[in-house]
């Protein structure tokens, strides 16, 4: 009887466990990257650049005003507006993050032509282990 309890604890715990992180993953981890609706709302960070170790400039879209602004460990400071007709920005697509889709597709494809080299590499030497030549020929050595 004891060990059917202990077993019942265990595994409550570990339902537990994985719901703790079904729910972290699902709610808690998009709160801190800041991926929720409000995110995409009316600022954004056009582009950043470090200066030295512990200071960046910041160029950052305000509705339609573009702001320079400082940043240091001690302070963040308005340093200037500049006027969209003096900035060369960046498609929108720019900042989207790259489709996984058409990543995965593309590593696929990568994929299959190296199988299909080794393949051929592999047929090839097979084929001379079965005819007795023992030396390699010159142009095996491309990939």
């Amino acid at each position: 009887m004891d060990s059917f309890l202990e077993f019942m604890h265990v595994l409550f715990s570990l339902l537990f466990v994985l719901a703790l992180a079904w729910w972290s993953t699902r709610y808690g981890l998009p709160l801190l990257q800041g991926t929720q609706a409000r995110r995409k709302a009316n600022m954004t960070v056009v582009e950043r650049i470090p200066l030295g170790l512990r200071g960046t400039l910041c160029l950052v879209k305000v509705g339609e005003r573009f702001l320079l602004i400082g940043l240091t460990p001690a302070k963040i400071e308005r340093l200037a507006e500049i006027p969209a007709s003096e900035l060369q920005l960046p498609e929108e697509a720019a900042h989207l993050p790259p489709d996984f889709a058409a990543i995965l597709a593309k590593s696929k494809a990568k994929t299959g032509r190296l199988s299909q080299q080794i393949l051929r590499r592999a047929r090839r030497v097979k084929e001379r282990k079965d005819q007795g030549d023992d030396h390699p020929q010159e142009n095996d050595h491309h990939f």
